[in-house]
């Protein structure tokens, strides 16, 4: 199951390694969300040598043991406070990130990844400075967010008043209810600080691509009141976190340097 990296500096100090060629398991999200946080994992940290990833939170732990059988070297930890993985190489914590953050004073950190968690948590301006606090410097942080920007969530929204993966009602015990927006999430990676933000839309879906004609439509608007929006924000991150793809596309991820 493992493979050689191959991973070489290039000028910028910052390690590059190939996509991976191993079969990344799906988990509880949607698809490609966990290849494409492998793969911006695998491009920064030499994992084959060892390093430290904390996974917030787990779920059912496929991402987290995953990675440890690739890399058993690496210090894998797990957190979670609803589910508890059936099989356990690495370190499991039965804990919220908020509970686990403060009676745990783990540090140095390499990575970070927060996989379709976000929603689950309130908190969230603290939950980011726990993450910016427990790296290392120059570690990494990768969160990834069920997306609401695309067409069909967009008509759901118009005519059932929610959007598609979200409820119109939310029950005492729901796991999914908070939402929020890639622009939202950008704000708090960049209030703590973090450097080198990159935003990436993923998990789009062939029945999504029905809606082309409407997104064309769609999209001639946002690009105007993207041009016409007072902002410190440049052009190139505008569009980074609103390119076309944003229309189909049901996951994103935004990860960042400490």
């Amino acid at each position: 199951m493992r493979r050689n990296l191959q991973i070489h500096l290039n000028q910028g100090g910052l390690i590059k390694a190939p996509k991976s060629n191993l079969q990344v398991p799906r988990g509880n999200t949607q698809k490609s969300v966990n290849q494409a946080v492998f793969d911006l994992l695998t491009s920064q940290t030499n994992y084959e040598l060892g390093g430290a990833l904390l996974d917030v939170p787990c779920g059912d732990g496929n991402f987290a043991q995953f990675f440890k059988t690739v890399f058993p070297k690496s210090r894998v930890l797990g957190v979670d406070k609803y589910c508890k993985p059936s099989k356990m190489d690495f370190e499991f914590y039965r804990l919220n990130a908020h509970e686990f953050f403060n009676s745990h004073q783990i540090e140095n950190l390499d990575a970070i990844t927060c996989i379709s968690g976000v929603m689950c948590f309130d908190g969230i301006e603290e939950l980011l400075a726990s993450f910016h606090l427990r790296l290392k410097e120059g570690g990494l942080l990768v969160v990834t967010n069920d997306s609401v920007m695309t067409v069909r969530d967009r008509l759901n929204f118009l005519l059932f008043g929610h959007f598609k993966r979200f409820k119109l009602i939310f029950s005492e015990q729901e796991g999914n209810w908070n939402l929020l927006l890639p622009q939202s999430l950008l704000m708090h990676f960049q209030r703590q600080q973090f450097k080198q933000i990159q935003v990436q839309y993923t998990s789009v879906y062939t029945e999504d691509l029905f809606f082309f004609p409407v997104a064309v439509f769609i999209y001639l608007f946002l690009l105007i009141s993207l041009f016409k929006a007072k902002s410190s924000s440049s052009w190139k991150m505008r569009m980074m976190l609103f390119p076309f793809k944003s229309l189909f596309a049901r996951h994103y991820v935004v990860s960042a340097i400490k």
